[in-house]
């Protein structure tokens, strides 16, 4: 088959708070003490097993600005809202290569597809994960890949042979007006924004993509799920940031 293509370029992030360390030197004292709030928060987060919430946080403590993987089939495996919205934007590509293969009688070519970014991406609520909610919240979505259409010989419906990939992309930033708890330590966004324009923490990208996915059979129904799950890569392992 032909290689799974990247995904067309990702919407614009949302601003954040501002340039990376533009506060006076004379302004930081307060980000300096609310720093030690912040890593207390990765502290909490992690004692409740919110392991992928306090590692991002640490991530942006650590004041680096590298990206960062977020484990995209964890996420997937987690959230199963987020995994059907991803294979939703993938059965729409491959009915419309199905379709127009049919139309032209143009069978056994591999071709590619780049669907779009979802158009408003995709909210994790707090009450449905809040590892993943702290973690991310709001993140791009979209799914390339390669499909190739199979007319059977007895002129049956035609079978699709398929891989693809589904990319998800978010600029860890704190850009709002909100104010949460996490496992106990309040934070809120202008205080943690400020540490990136303090010097003291800095915002990053991150961007992954979930395994191969393989699916052949019939064209997926409009109103079916048909392809595969997120991978379940459960090991019995658990990162600690703190450690």
């Amino acid at each position: 088959m032909a290689s799974i293509p990247d995904p067309l370029p990702y919407p614009p992030d949302d601003p954040g708070q501002g340039a990376w360390r533009s506060q006076p030197i004379y302004s930081r004292g307060d980000d300096i003490l609310f720093a030690k709030v912040a890593a207390e928060a990765v502290i909490a987060a992690d004692s409740k097993g919110w392991t992928h919430a306090a590692g991002h946080l640490n991530h942006y403590l650590e004041n680096k600005g590298t990206g960062l993987d977020p484990k995209v089939d964890e996420l997937l495996r987690d959230v199963p809202d987020a995994d059907r919205a991803a294979n939703k934007s993938a059965e729409t590509e491959i009915r419309r290569i199905a379709s127009e293969a049919s139309t032209a009688n143009n069978y056994e070519n591999p071709v590619q597809f780049q669907s779009q970014w979802l158009p408003k991406g995709f909210y994790i609520l707090q009450s449905v994960n809040p590892d993943w909610f702290f973690a991310m919240g709001g993140i791009q979505m979209c799914t390339t890949g390669v499909v190739t259409v199979r007319k059977p010989a007895d002129d049956s419906e035609p079978r699709v042979t398929v891989e693809y990939k589904v990319w998800v992309h978010d600029r860890y930033n704190w850009d709002g007006k909100k104010s949460v708890e996490i496992a106990g330590v309040t934070v809120t966004d202008k205080r943690m924004g400020a540490l990136h324009t303090a010097g003291l923490a800095r915002e990053y990208d991150m961007d992954g993509t979930s395994g191969v996915r393989h699916y052949e059979g019939t064209v997926p129904a409009a109103q079916g799920i048909n392809l595969p799950g997120a991978h379940d890569n459960r090991d019995g392992n658990r990162s600690v940031p703190t450690r």
